[in-house]
């Protein structure tokens, strides 16, 4: 009988266990990822400067040392002063003020936030290197890990906005939930709603991979069980002294924006505009709206139909409703990179072309900001004028960015080798649906 190497036996980390795996190898790898992880934030900023000359944007944190001072002066966030964002949001904004108060000064603040914004990254980082244990083994786990940690469009954004954190509790939910802990995960999930709205969009995937040992109705009782309450203590007690907090979570939809000039939907009219086809912007969105709706609708029936029986599975619904939400709304920020990069580090890790490929999505958005920005283009207008190359050059570049996007997202599809044939199966039985239906 062979003896099996000190490396291949399992082991207990964090309550979880672990088989093929020493935990010495855990911590040289969680090791790994956490350098890796602060280096490539300090090269950002190197870079973004002073090769780049461009900027390391700090105007959302500005509002956050706004919210923050003012609470620290007694003020109520909600009722004394407006806020975007669920009011789990104010946990990022509240942790570098005892710092900056000790200091007395902004900037303490500034780089407190990034370094506490940094390590919560980090701590995603490491949930994906467990998660990816479970995917492959532990070579190409530490890959997929050390990919999301050197990920540089992404870590711009970590250090410049609060989506670490909901993206943080997001990838959390995910790691309770392959490794069993399903109460866990639906609190972690919700929590995660109550940061920012996009966590949310995992939950219908989430029941549907836990009830593989229950049902959909269980699932959904057990959300109501941790929900109701949650929401009860986080959001009535606001929405009764003011009842406005409804729009931070209508704000999610778009309703009070225009449409984008860096959006999928502004491309595809700007697009349409330069070959003569006449329409208008907002007429573009209320078709990629329609077109966004069916298509989260459609993946939720596909999973409910043909289940979700893997982890690779999870991992591919939920970067397609996140995807489908960040490419067919009107309004965007490159910021939502954060919110799909963990689910490419996790899937793409498999092949050296696919890794590169995730490295030329981080390149297209980091160049599409900072260093695009008010160059070719702000929010709501091209900077060009319209036939200038400057105008036809970045419609060109967003458009270039959408494919690749695509591109990415087609890439991590086929890393589940069954997820087509299964797409191909439910398109021909509802075809064969339709037929009979049309014949009777």
């Amino acid at each position: 009988m062979v003896k099996k190497k000190k490396n291949d036996l399992g082991c207990k980390f964090l309550g979880v266990e672990f088989s093929g795996i020493s935990k010495d190898t855990i911590f040289k790898s969680i090791a790994i990822i956490c350098i890796l992880s602060v280096i490539t934030k300090l090269l950002v900023i190197f870079v973004t400067t002073n090769v780049f000359h461009s900027f390391v944007d700090l105007f959302d944190i500005s509002y956050y040392l706004t919210y923050a001072a003012n609470i620290a002066q007694g003020q109520i966030p909600y009722v004394d002063f407006h806020v975007e964002y669920p009011i789990l949001f104010l946990i990022p904004v509240l942790l570098p003020l005892p710092f900056a108060m000790m200091a007395n000064d902004a900037m303490t603040y500034v780089y407190a936030y990034q370094a506490i914004m940094s390590l919560f990254d980090i701590l995603t980082a490491i949930l994906i290197y467990f998660i990816a244990l479970r995917l492959y083994n532990k070579k190409t786990a530490l890959i997929s890990a050390i990919m999301y940690s050197t990920a540089f469009a992404a870590g711009y954004f970590i250090l410049t906005k609060f989506d670490s954190f909901p993206v943080f509790l997001l990838i959390l939910t995910i790691f309770f939930t392959i490794y069993g802990m399903k109460t866990k995960g639906y609190i972690a999930n919700i929590l995660g709603f109550f940061a920012k709205i996009f966590p949310v969009l995992a939950l219908p995937f989430i029941a549907i991979y836990n009830s593989r040992d229950s049902s959909i109705k269980d699932e959904i009782i057990k959300i109501l069980k941790f929900g109701i309450p949650v929401g009860i203590i986080l959001f009535i007690p606001v929405f009764l002294i003011k009842p406005d907090i409804i729009y931070t979570y209508l704000f999610a939809t778009g309703y009070s924006v225009s449409v984008y000039v860096n959006t999928a939907t502004h491309t595809i009219f700007s697009v349409l505009s330069i070959v003569g086809f006449s329409t208008s912007a907002e007429s573009v969105s209320v078709i990629m709206y329609i077109i966004m709706a069916v298509s989260i609708l459609a993946i939720i029936g596909f999973s409910l139909y043909k289940g979700i029986e893997s982890e690779k599975r999870l991992l591919i619904v939920i970067l397609l409703t996140l995807f489908s939400m960040i490419f067919f709304t009107k309004f965007h920020s490159p910021q939502y990179i954060t919110w799909i990069t963990p689910f490419f580090a996790l899937l793409m890790a498999g092949s050296v072309r696919n890794i590169a490929l995730f490295y030329i999505g981080q390149v297209i958005v980091y160049m599409e900001f900072p260093l695009f920005f008010n160059r070719y283009y702000t929010n709501l207008e091209y900077t060009g004028l319209a036939g200038t190359g400057d105008y036809y050059f970045i419609i060109t570049f967003f458009a270039i960015e959408y494919i690749i996007l695509v591109g990415l997202v087609m890439v991590s599809i086929l890393s589940d080798k069954f997820f087509i044939k299964d797409v191909i199966e439910v398109k021909e039985i509802i075809k064969s649906c339709l037929i009979t239906k049309k014949e009777n």
